[in-house]
C-alpha cells in the first residue's frame, strides 16, 4: 500500500485491473467522505449557566454533579470562552444559559478576543425549553410603614406612606428615576402642569435650530452657553434638600421631551436653573412643565419619591405592599460587544433566547450629544444590548421587556449585524437604534438587518422616542417589522440638516447633531456651500449623509403618536439618496403630519406599492419621491406646503398608478385638496399634484370630496378618460376592489376594474409584519374616528365653573383640566370680557366688556382662547344655533404653522363639530364667530 499524498487517494495491489480499479474509486469516495464529515462534525463545546451555578467549576455539566456542574454568570462564562478560543480558535462553542434570574450590577463587555469566527461562532443562547432573565434591577424589600410622615408631604398621603432605605445609596450615586412592580412601571410623584412666568427672555439661540442661520455669521465669535434658567410662579418650584433628585419635565416642542434635574432654585427671583442644557429654550408663558420626584405632589394611591441625600424611597402602595415585588432599575447597559476603532472588530458572537429586563433609564448628561431633535443621543451606552465595533453578530428571538431605557443600538461602526424575531415592548426609551458616525466621510454603519421583530408600547418615560431609528446608517434591511402602540414615531431615518453644518463654529455646544459633526471632513463641503447662491440645500452635504439607499419593506405600523404631535409612522428627514418604502401596511395612525412623510431637507426617496389607512393624511412630501402603485385610504392623501406642480414631482418619473380613496366617513374640509388656505380659493384640480394614471374614488358625498365631473372623467381635464392613452392623470372611477381579500390583507381587483388598463398592480400584504404578532385588516372603508382611549366630555350647564368667569377659570372633569386663556369681545376689548351659561341654554357664550352683544351667545367677532392640560388626540364641538350663514373659525399653532378651520352648518353634522388630529398640552385653541348671528357652545368633547 502507498499513500498518494497529492490526491490523498488510497493505493492497493491487486492483481485484476478492474478490480483495483473499483477498490481505488470506493476507497477515494470513502476518503472524500471522512474529509467531508469531518468540516461538518468540527469540535463542538458546550459549556452551561446556570442560577445554581459556580464560578470556580467547568461550565461543562448542566447540573451540579458533587464538585462541579454549571458556571453562574454570563461574564464567567465570556471569560471560560475567551480561555477556550485562545487555546483552539477553532473550537465551536455553544453557551446554554438555564432557566432563571441572573442580576447584573456591571456591564458584561465582549472583545476581540471574545470572537468566534464564520466556520466557528461563538453562541449564547437560551437552554432548551428555557427562559435566562437577566435583570439590571435590584429588589427592593425593606419596606416599613413611616413612624413619622417626611417633611413637605402632601396632606393626601399622611399616614399612608411605606418608606425602604437603600444603603450606600448616595456612595453608589444611584439615581432612582424609575420603579417597576414585577413587570408594571410604578408611577413617579408628579405635580400639575405648571405654566411658566410671563417673562420676556432673550434670545440665546436655542429657540429654533432651523432659523439659526439667518441671524449667525459662519464666522464670528462663539455665542453664549444656552440659557437653562426656568421663570415659574408663585411656589410651583422650591429649593428642596435633595434637588438633585428633583426632575422637570419640559414640552416645549409638540415632537420632544426633555426630562431634566434642577441645580439650583432662586425662590426670592422665582427662577429654577436645570442641571444640563434643555434642546430648546422655555419660552412661551403658556406651555406647562411639570414637577417630578418631589415629595410635595406624592399625592395619589401608587405613586413614590426617591431621596437620595436620605437615602431612602417613600411609596404610597395601592395595595397590600407584601403583594408586591419592587424593583428599581440600577445598570443601564447590560450587554456591551465592543471591539477597537477602526478595527479588529468583535465578530460572530450570538445572542438566541435572552430575556432582558430592568435597565436604568437614560438621562440627559453634561456632553450628551444628540440625534435629531434629541430624539437619542450620537453614541451612548444607554440600551441593555449595544454593539459598537462588531461585525457578523446576531441577537434573535430575545425578550427586552419592563425596562427603562433603549432596548437594541448598533453603535458607530456596525456591519453585517442582524437583529431577528425579537419582542420588545413596554420600554422607557426607543425599541432599535442604528447610529453611525456623525456627519462626515466616514460611513460604516451599513447593511445591517432589522428583520421580524415586534415592537410595541415603548417610550413609556421618554415620549418622543422612536421604534425604529436609523441615523447616519444605510443600505440596512429594515423589513417584516411590527410596531404598534407607541407616542411618537414609528420608523424614523435621519441625517444632518444644511442649517446644522454652518453653525459649528458659533454654537459652543448644541446636542441635536452639530456637536457630532466631524468638522475636518466636513469643512471643504461646508464652504462649497457657503460660495453657492442657495447655502440649505442639501445637495451640498449629501456625500456626508450615509443614511441612503435603506430598503423599508413589508412593515405594519399602527397607533402611532398616541402622546406627541407633528410625527409620523414612517419619518425622514435630511437622509441620503434612494430610500426604499415599499410594501408597508400602516393604519390607524391619527394624526400625522402624513403616514409616510419627508420632513425638511429630504433627498430622493422611492415609495411604492404601500397601503395606508385609517388615517387622516396619507403621504406628506417636502421633496422629491417616485411615488408609484400606492394604495391611499386618508381623508387627504397628500400634505405639503410646495406648489402643486412641483410636490410629488420627482427626477425620475411623475407619480404613478396610485389610487386615493377617502373613506365615507371622512369628515375633514380638506378633501382632495393640499391642507393649506389655497384649497378653497381654486379649482380642485389646481390643487393637485403632478401625476400619471391615477385612480380616485370615494362614497362620500360631501362637497370636498365629490368632484364636479362625471364618473369616468380625467380630474385633470373634467373629460372623459380614454384609458388606453398614455395621457391618462387622475381618474374618477371606482378601481373594484375585491373587499372581501382585502379584509385579508390582498388588495387585488375584481374583473372589469379599470386598474388594468392603466397598469396598477395588486398588492398582497397578507404575510406583512412580524410572524411574533397577530395581523389585522379593517378593510377598505373603516370608519376615521380616534375612539382610541377614554372619551372626556366637558358639558356647559349654569352650575359650572365657567358661569360669570373670565381668564385663567378652569373646569377638571375625569383627571383633565380645560383652562380659559383669553376672552375677546365685539371690540377685541379682552379685559373684564367673561364667559355665561345661562340656564335653560346649557350653553356657554361671551360677556362682552364694552356692553355690546347679548350675553347669550357668541355674536361675530367675539372669541373664546381655551387649552387643556393634557394631549389631545380628538375634539368635538356641540354648537347651537349654527345655520348656513353662520360661521365659527378654530385655529392653533401646529407646529412653526397655524391650523385654522372653518365650522359651518354645512360642515357640522347635528350641530357637531370633529375634529380628529392632535393638539398637544397648553397649546391655546381660538374659537371666533366670524360670521352670522346666534351660535353658542353646548359642550366640548375630547378625546385623551
Amino acid at each position: 500500500m502507498k499513500n498518494n499524498r497529492s490526491n490523498r487517494i488510497l493505493t492497493i495491489s491487486c492483481p485484476n485491473m478492474n478490480r483495483f480499479r473499483r477498490c481505488q474509486i470506493t476507497l477515494m469516495i470513502l476518503a472524500v467522505t471522512v474529509l467531508f464529515q469531518g468540516s461538518v462534525q468540527a469540535e463542538k463545546t458546550t459549556l452551561f449557566v446556570a442560577p445554581d451555578g459556580n464560578d470556580q467549576w467547568s461550565g461543562r455539566l448542566a447540573d451540579p454533579q458533587q464538585n462541579d456542574g454549571p458556571l453562574a454568570t454570563l461574564d464567567a462564562a465570556r471569560l471560560k470562552v475567551r480561555q477556550l478560543k485562545a487555546t483552539n480558535p477553532a473550537v465551536n462553542i455553544e453557551v446554554q444559559i438555564r432557566g432563571g434570574t441572573y442580576p447584573l450590577t456591571e456591564t458584561v463587555v465582549f472583545d476581540t478576543r471574545d470572537s468566534g469566527s464564520q466556520d466557528a461562532p461563538v453562541i449564547y443562547k437560551a437552554f432548551p425549553g428555557e427562559s435566562p432573565v437577566l435583570t439590571g434591577g435590584i429588589e427592593i424589600s425593606n419596606w416599613k410603614k413611616c413612624a413619622k410622615d417626611p417633611a413637605g408631604v402632601a396632606p393626601e398621603a399622611k399616614g399612608k406612606l411605606w418608606v425602604a432605605e437603600i444603603p450606600g445609596a448616595p456612595k453608589q450615586k444611584w439615581n432612582i428615576t424609575s420603579l417597576y412592580d414585577d413587570d408594571t412601571l410604578l408611577k413617579r410623584a408628579r405635580s400639575n402642569g405648571f405654566k411658566y412666568a410671563e417673562v420676556e427672555k432673550e434670545n440665546d439661540f436655542n429657540r429654533q435650530g432651523k432659523k439659526l442661520t439667518s441671524v449667525l455669521e459662519y464666522e464670528g465669535e462663539p455665542v453664549a452657553p444656552f440659557d437653562r434658567s426656568v421663570h415659574f410662579r408663585d411656589e410651583d418650584i422650591k429649593d428642596w434638600p435633595n434637588l438633585s433628585d428633583i426632575e422637570l419635565t419640559l414640552k416645549d416642542r409638540p415632537w420632544l421631551v426633555n426630562i431634566i434635574p434642577l441645580e439650583r432654585v432662586d425662590t426670592q427671583n422665582r427662577i429654577a436653573h436645570l442641571a444640563v442644557d434643555p434642546t430648546y429654550q422655555t419660552i412661551s408663558p403658556n406651555n406647562r412643565y411639570w414637577v417630578e420626584n418631589a415629595i410635595d405632589y406624592l399625592d395619589e394611591p401608587g405613586e413614590w419619591v426617591y431621596n437620595s441625600l436620605e437615602g431612602r424611597l417613600y411609596f404610597w402602595p395601592e395595595g397590600d405592599i407584601n403583594d408586591m415585588h419592587i424593583v428599581a432599575p440600577f445598570l443601564q447597559e447590560f450587554i456591551r460587544v465592543e471591539g477597537t476603532e477602526d478595527g479588529p472588530f468583535v465578530k460572530h458572537l450570538h445572542f438566541e433566547g435572552l430575556t432582558l429586563t430592568h435597565g436604568l433609564r437614560d438621562s440627559l448628561l453634561e456632553g450628551d450629544r444628540g440625534l435629531q431633535h434629541d430624539w437619542e443621543m450620537h453614541d451612548k451606552g444607554n440600551a441593555v444590548l449595544r454593539f459598537r465595533f462588531a461585525e457578523d453578530c446576531d441577537v434573535a428571538s430575545c425578550l427586552i421587556k419592563s425596562s427603562s431605557g433603549t432596548g437594541i443600538r448598533l453603535d458607530l461602526h456596525c456591519q453585517r449585524i442582524k437583529v431577528t424575531r425579537n419582542h420588545l415592548h413596554h420600554l422607557g426609551g426607543g425599541g432599535i437604534v442604528l447610529s453611525g458616525y456623525g456627519p462626515g466621510t466616514k460611513d460604516v454603519n451599513k447593511n445591517n438587518v432589522v428583520h421580524d421583530n415586534y415592537i410595541h408600547d415603548i417610550g413609556e418615560l421618554l415620549l418622543h422616542s422612536a421604534a425604529i431609528l436609523v441615523a447616519q446608517s444605510g443600505h440596512n434591511e429594515i423589513t417584516h417589522n411590527t410596531i404598534r402602540d407607541v407616542p411618537y414615531n414609528g420608523i424614523v431615518v435621519s441625517g444632518c440638516r444644511p442649517h446644522e453644518f454652518y453653525l459649528v463654529h458659533r454654537i459652543p455646544f448644541r446636542r441635536a447633531w452639530v456637536s457630532s459633526i466631524r468638522f475636518e471632513e466636513c469643512e471643504p463641503f461646508i464652504k462649497q456651500g457657503l460660495a453657492a447662491q442657495y447655502h440649505n440645500r442639501l445637495d451640498h452635504f449629501l456625500p456626508l449623509l450615509h443614511a441612503r439607499e435603506n430598503r423599508i419593506s413589508k412593515n405594519d405600523i399602527s397607533r402611532t403618536l398616541l402622546k406627541l404631535h407633528d410625527g409620523n409612522a414612517i419619518y425622514f428627514s435630511a437622509m441620503g439618496k434612494d430610500n426604499v418604502v415599499e410594501r408597508n401596511y400602516l393604519h390607524e395612525n391619527r394624526g400625522t403630519a402624513g403616514a409616510i412623510r419627508l420632513d425638511d431637507n429630504p433627498s430622493f426617496t422611492i415609495i411604492r406599492e404601500n397601503v395606508i389607512t385609517e388615517s387622516e393624511q396619507g403621504l406628506g412630501l417636502k421633496g422629491a419621491a417616485d411615488v408609484s402603485n400606492n394604495f391611499i385610504f386618508t381623508e387627504t392623501f397628500l400634505r405639503g406646503r410646495s406648489l402643486p406642480g412641483w410636490l410629488g414631482g420627482t427626477k425620475k418619473v411623475d407619480p404613478v398608478g396610485n389610487i386615493f380613496m377617502p373613506p365615507a366617513s371622512s369628515k375633514s374640509s380638506s378633501g382632495l385638496y393640499l391642507t393649506d388656505s389655497r384649497a378653497t380659493e381654486r379649482p380642485f384640480y389646481e390643487n393637485l399634484p403632478k401625476m400619471e394614471k391615477s385612480i380616485y374614488f370615494t362614497k362620500n358625498g360631501s362637497a370636498p370630496y365629490s368632484p364636479k365631473a362625471n364618473l369616468g372623467s380625467d380630474l385633470f381635464t373634467g373629460q372623459r378618460a380614454d384609458l388606453n392613452e398614455n395621457s391618462v392623470k387622475l381618474v374618477y372611477a371606482d378601481p373594484m376592489f375585491d373587499e372581501a381579500a382585502a379584509k385579508q390583507g390582498l388588495y387585488r381587483f375584481r374583473a372589469g376594474s379599470p386598474t388594468e388598463k392603466l397598469g396598477i398592480k395588486p398588492i398582497d400584504l397578507r404575510d406583512v409584519g412580524s410572524s411574533l404578532a397577530e395581523r389585522n385588516f379593517n378593510g377598505l372603508d373603516a370608519e376615521v374616528s380616534n375612539e382610541l382611549g377614554r372619551q372626556v366630555v366637558f358639558s356647559f350647564t349654569n352650575n359650572t365653573p365657567f358661569d360669570q368667569s373670565g381668564i385663567h377659570a378652569s373646569m377638571t372633569v375625569d383627571g383633565i383640566t380645560m383652562s380659559t386663556v383669553d376672552i375677546i369681545d365685539i371690540d377685541g376689548i379682552t379685559k373684564g370680557s367673561t364667559t355665561s351659561i345661562h340656564a335653560g341654554l346649557n350653553a356657554v357664550g361671551v360677556v362682552s366688556a364694552s356692553g355690546k352683544g347679548d350675553g347669550k351667545n357668541f355674536d361675530v367677532g367675539e372669541a373664546w382662547v381655551f387649552q387643556f392640560d393634557e394631549n389631545i388626540s380628538s375634539l368635538k364641538l356641540e354648537i347651537d344655533g349654527l345655520d348656513e350663514a353662520d360661521g365659527f373659525t378654530l385655529s392653533f399653532p401646529d407646529g412653526a404653522d397655524e391650523f385654522s378651520a372653518k365650522i359651518s352648518g354645512s360642515s357640522t353634522s347635528n350641530g357637531s363639530f370633529v375634529l380628529e388630529r392632535k393638539i398637544p398640552a397648553g397649546t391655546p385653541i381660538h374659537l371666533e364667530l366670524s360670521a352670522g348671528g346666534i351660535a353658542r357652545i353646548k359642550a366640548i368633547k375630547i378625546t385623551p
